[in-house]
């Protein structure tokens, strides 16, 4: 079976980090009678078509000579037919690649802008769609004006199809978008966690008591506010922490000028790199208001390192069956969170813990069961 993905190359983002790890699977194990072409769509400023191939593996590297920007675009548009009209070239070159890359099923990661763009080339192209559910698009865009905010879930709405296979990192994303945006149950549809690449469990972390460890996209969605509030709460209490943070926010923005004075930033780094980023904290936080799961969580315990999470994660489904449910909290109380920082903060993470997450979390069983699932999707 051939499958057309789209891919695209950003360290802060989890679903990045998620397709990385499974073409590296694929590459790795060519007895799976799988091929997979992965198009990343930039603009470029000129228009150019790179491919290539390595074993089961082709990457396919589109680049047109402008992408219009999404937020340009919503706010002067009157419909989704207008937004449509406004990706048509890239719309196309997806199109192109379907016909190119002679595919038998479609595998569309996310649900922005440029992956609905790859769900209207397939459907164009009458080919079969699986829709991996990376993010939450009605939820993502909760801070944009209420023009585009309609927009967008008219976008995400139009992902509810009958003949679509529907794969939820998490239970809880499946009855977001139950409840918040198709408006009934679905019921082709698979849950799978995301996995934890290897290189986490050659760490070994020998916890202290002072370090604080951040990983996140600077977006609304991801309760950046709040560790500012964390910061200026830890200054009231004497400074007890060093709060880091690993964020792709402009290190020129007012907001992060600020936050600098009080905190170590970051600029983002690869995923390997990411493993020594969790090794030297003692503790790990995640305070997003919501997400689909929440990669870093479970890579720094895998690492080693305790992690505390929003219980509007849907890696704390992870949590509870690895016992670790008490390492989830609201993080409405910045006086709460950090008073279970203190006791969470240096807990060592016992080997047979570690083992545990990478039999149950190891990209091979991880992929494994995704390569199952699509073949049975197809067929669906």
């Amino acid at each position: 079976m051939k499958i057309l993905t789209n891919i695209r190359f950003a360290q802060t983002a989890g679903i990045s980090q998620v397709l990385s790890s499974f073409i590296e699977f694929i590459g790795e194990n060519p007895k799976n009678d799988i091929q997979l072409v992965g198009v990343n769509m930039t603009g470029e400023g000129k228009d150019s078509y790179k491919k290539i191939k390595k074993g089961q593996v082709e990457i396919v590297s589109i680049g047109l000579k402008k992408i219009p920007n999404i937020a340009k675009v919503t706010k002067r548009a009157k419909n989704l037919q207008d937004v449509t009209k406004s990706y048509a070239r890239v719309i196309s070159a997806f199109r192109q690649a379907i016909k190119k890359g002679g595919v038998d099923l479609v595998l569309v990661n996310g649900t922005y802008h440029m992956p609905w763009c790859l769900f209207l080339a397939a459907k164009l192209e009458n080919k079969p769609v699986v829709l991996h559910y990376h993010g939450v698009l009605t939820k993502e865009t909760e801070g944009w004006e209420t023009k585009q905010r309609n927009l967008f879930k008219k976008m995400e709405k139009s992902f509810d199809k009958n003949d679509i296979f529907y794969i939820f990192p998490s239970a809880i994303t499946k009855k977001v978008v139950e409840k918040e945006v198709f408006g009934h149950k679905i019921k082709k549809y698979a849950v799978l966690a995301n996995p934890v690449p290897l290189h986490f469990f050659d760490k070994k972390s020998d916890n202290g008591t002072k370090n604080i460890g951040i990983v996140s996209r600077w977006t609304k969605i991801k309760n950046v506010e709040f560790i500012s509030k964390l910061a200026e709460y830890d200054e009231s209490q004497g400074g007890k922490f060093s709060i880091n943070l690993i964020t792709d926010a402009d290190k020129e923005s007012k907001s992060i000028k600020k936050l600098h004075k009080k905190i170590k930033v970051y600029k983002p780094c690869n995923n390997k790199k990411l493993a020594d980023f969790y090794n030297r904290m003692d503790i790990v936080i995640s305070p997003s208001h919501f997400e689909t799961y929440g990669n870093v969580a479970k890579e720094a315990v895998a690492s080693g390192t305790p992690a505390i999470i929003s219980c509007n994660m849907g890696v704390k489904e992870t949590f509870k069956k690895l016992g670790l449910g008490n390492w989830v909290i609201n993080f409405n109380s910045v006086e709460k969170v950090y008073e279970r920082i203190e006791k969470v903060i240096g807990n060592n993470i016992n080997c047979r813990l570690r083992t545990k997450i990478k039999k149950l979390y190891s990209p091979d069983k991880i992929f494994n069961e995704l390569l199952d699932i699509l073949k049975l999707a197809k067929e669906c």
